[in-house]
């Protein structure tokens, strides 16, 4: 099978091309061009310009009505109702009032207080336990709504902790485990693991294996059924996945890969944030950076990829490791392979200019890949001074186009994580959490305070 051509009368979408290797077969990938979002900045120029023009003619006007004696009065006035250029602006939409949660009922533990306007979600963290004892680690529960807290004691501190469609994962070694958070049991979904991070739309799992030159990395649901792998020469620097496309970069140009040998080339740049369904990049040219957002969907195509799936399942099987149910782990492989033919679909891009709070910090100090909000459109990114120090945290709003700093500025915010609706993000400071409302409007208090008392090290919040 050959690589299909666009219909005719089309041209292929600008900023995507399609690398074929080794002749394999990418007959299911269906091509769409992609939408620009044209640029707000010539209307903005156009705008501006007619502003001063009005503002010029009404000065004439007043000063002639004036007699000529009062032309500061005159000047005052008309300067006064010119409007700054959007790109200089911090203010975001119009915001609907924040929901307040009442005081919770029962706040146990070293819970001491919680802040009216918080989210309705539960947090879920971890905590080092005693290095001399058994216990080397813990989760810490906290429901935001009543105050409720618990500690679910862990084998050891884990160093990656993920949220994946309601299931609590934990990498622990190099090994990726899912928690089952009423028992404390602790089942294992992967093995011998270099990296892990975080697989969307689904949700998933993209574990890591770097070799000597080459990176192997695999797709996985939180049941620890195979999806997709990928192999890239180990310079790449693995980003996440949309369905079984795995994000990667690799000498300046952001890709995804579906295993197939193939790759959809979203440009250059470098990743800021991976989510449900967007891939964020800062891209530099030479009048100056914007960020470009690429969105694509992935549905189930109607092609079969049996030979495919026998190559990479055969490649597969061995990194399931020695484990009782090696042969059914093997046979769902083929299995949902067969049936879990992505097709990409609906492929946008959008172009956000840098707001002040970016313009102000070249882009080499801010944070390597940001978080970004569960809807898709905010990304949280942390800034640095010159000289290294912390210097807060940004969020920007992709749809509405603003920006915003966070209230504390100049320090570590530590973890971050947002809340499932989008509109709150939390942050550890010292041994509390801190709330922050960035939709907070002017005259309401941005933030509060949860008083932990725990050094917590990674947050992640759930629905409750």
């Amino acid at each position: 099978m050959s690589i299909p051509e666009p219909p005719q009368g089309t041209q292929a979408p600008h900023g995507l091309e399609i690398l074929p290797e080794s002749g394999a077969d990418f007959a299911g990938v269906q091509e769409t061009v992609i939408e620009r979002r044209p640029s707000s900045a010539p209307r903005l120029a156009a705008f501006a310009a007619l502003a001063a023009a009005l503002a010029v003619a009404a000065l004439a006007v007043a000063w002639v009505r004036s007699g000529g004696d009062e032309p500061d009065a005159a000047i005052a006035a008309t300067t006064t109702t010119t409007e700054p250029p959007a790109t200089t602006t911090t203010a975001g939409p119009t915001r609907p009032p924040r929901t307040t949660l009442p005081p919770p009922t029962a706040l146990d533990g070293p819970i001491g207080d919680l802040p009216p306007a918080r989210p309705a979600a539960e947090l879920v963290a971890t905590l080092a336990g005693d290095p001399t004892g058994n216990v080397r680690g813990l989760l810490f529960q906290l429901d935001l709504v009543s105050g409720a807290a618990q500690y679910v004691p862990l084998p050891r501190l884990p160093h990656t902790l993920f949220e994946l469609d309601g299931e609590i994962v934990v990498g622990i070694g190099r090994d990726v485990l899912r928690v089952d958070t009423a028992t404390g049991d602790l089942v294992v979904i992967a093995e011998d693991v270099t990296e892990m991070l975080p697989a969307h739309s689904p949700p998933g799992i993209v574990a890591v294996v770097r070799g000597s030159e080459h990176l192997f990395a695999r797709v996985v649901g939180p049941d620890g059924v195979f999806r997709s792998a990928v192999q890239m020469p180990n310079a790449a620097v693995v980003h996440g996945a949309l369905g079984d496309h795995v994000v990667v970069s690799m000498a300046g140009s952001v890709m995804a890969l579906d295993g197939r040998n193939q790759a959809l080339q979203l440009g250059p740049g470098r990743v800021l944030a991976v989510g449900d369904g967007h891939v964020v990049r800062l891209q530099c040219e030479e009048y100056g950076c914007q960020i470009t957002d690429t969105s694509f969907s992935a549905s189930v195509g109607p092609d079969r990829r049996d030979d495919w799936c026998d190559d990479i399942c055969a490649e597969a099987s061995g990194r399931f490791g020695e484990r009782d149910d090696q042969a059914e782990m093997e046979e769902n492989c083929s299995t949902l392979c067969e049936d879990y033919p992505i097709v990409t679909g609906a492929i946008t891009e959008r172009r956000v200019e840098l707001p002040a709070e970016l313009l102000a910090a070249s882009p080499d100090r801010w944070s390597e890949q940001g978080l970004m909000s569960p809807d898709g459109n905010r990304i949280a990114l942390r800034l640095l001074h010159g000289d290294g120090a912390p210097a807060g945290v940004v969020v920007v709003d992709l749809e509405q186009q603003w920006g915003r700093h966070s209230p504390e500025i100049g320090v570590d915010l530590g973890d971050m994580a947002w809340a499932p609706d989008s509109r709150f993000l939390l942050y550890t400071l010292d041994n509390d959490v801190m709330v922050w409302d960035v939709e907070a409007a002017e005259g309401e208090l941005p933030s509060g305070r949860a008083h932990i008392g725990e050094p917590l090290e990674q947050i992640i919040l759930r629905g409750s």
